[in-house]
């Protein structure tokens, strides 16, 4: 008898329903077994997950093993990212640059590849140095504007393959990014959003939609970004500032923590005078909430997993 079981990634999650995007564009409509309460884990958008048929017409398939994830995130609720496009504006509303850090932080922390994207350039008067203090991090950097093809099909392309999603403040044209995205394939989009009971770009709870060979998502919940509070400690904020790696000379202490310690080689250095100010705040923050934080104890939740 044929193995019944069929593997699929859960697009979205909802009281206790799942829909899990199987073999060959097939949808499947699931919930999980018992057992994932007895172990704590919880099924979420993103996760890789094995399906059984559970003969209940209304909920065909049961959930009845998840795969490992390569990462976590718990607000917003999400598993296995590939990707994030941290967006920002060159017009409306003023960049929070950091927001933008912190979303770098906890891109490099859980080994999510990071794209920076300025959109509405063809607005703001004078954008070339609201990139500025990104150029020395290598971070991917992209413009967009909605009459720029070349652009969209830079980033069409980055996405491809990769399960990401779109993280920024309110308004600075995530909603426009993602409708001109899926222009060329509203077909497939709204084929999934009838099954699933969704609008096409929804930003209530995280909804993945198949795209470019990977996974797409709008997604709440970053815009009050508390490192602390998804586990990240004061010593990973520097995997959010690739630059300060990359000093020609070191520190005069080998463990300084570039705070304004004597012999410091950040002040000058490669890293943007703002972002320095920026990590200090944050380094500073994160070891206020651990005082143990200097000596790295206890894991993180925010670790990959």
């Amino acid at each position: 008898m044929a193995d019944p079981t069929v593997t699929g990634r859960i697009l979205r999650g909802v009281g206790g329903l799942y829909w899990v995007d199987g073999p060959d564009g097939v949808l499947l409509e699931a919930s999980a077994r018992g057992i994932f309460r007895k172990t704590g884990e919880t099924p979420t958008a993103g996760d890789r997950v094995d399906c059984v048929p559970s003969g209940d017409p209304d909920r065909p398939w049961h959930i009845v093993k998840m795969h490992p994830r390569r990462n976590s995130l718990v607000r917003p609720s999400v598993a296995n990212l590939d990707g994030l496009v941290i967006t920002l504006s060159a017009d409306h509303p003023p960049p929070d640059y950091l927001l933008v850090d912190k979303l770098l932080v906890l891109c490099y922390a859980l080994d999510i590849e990071p794209l920076l994207i300025l959109t509405k350039t063809d607005l703001g008067a004078a954008h070339d140095d609201l990139l500025k203090p990104y150029r020395p991090t290598g971070c991917r950097l992209l413009e967009t504007h909605p009459r720029d093809e070349a652009s969209l099909d830079q980033l069409r392309g980055w996405l491809s393959g990769k399960a990401a999603c779109l993280a920024g403040q309110s308004g600075v044209g995530k909603s426009t990014l993602v409708n001109r995205l899926f222009g060329g394939e509203v077909m497939a989009v709204g084929s999934v959003s009838e099954k699933i009971g969704r609008g096409r770009h929804t930003t209530r709870e995280v909804v993945f939609f198949p795209f470019a060979g990977g996974y797409l998502a709008d997604t709440p919940g970053f815009s009050t970004l508390e490192l602390y509070e998804v586990g990240i400690r004061a010593e990973q904020v520097t995997l959010g500032f690739p630059e300060i790696g990359r000093l020609s000379e070191p520190c005069r202490f080998q463990d300084c923590r570039h705070l304004g310690e004597p012999g410091c080689a950040l002040p000058g250095g490669p890293i943007h005078p703002d972002r320095l100010e920026r990590y200090r705040l944050l380094r500073s923050q994160l070891e206020d909430v651990n005082p143990y934080a200097k000596k790295g104890r206890g894991r993180t939740m925010a670790e990959p997993v």
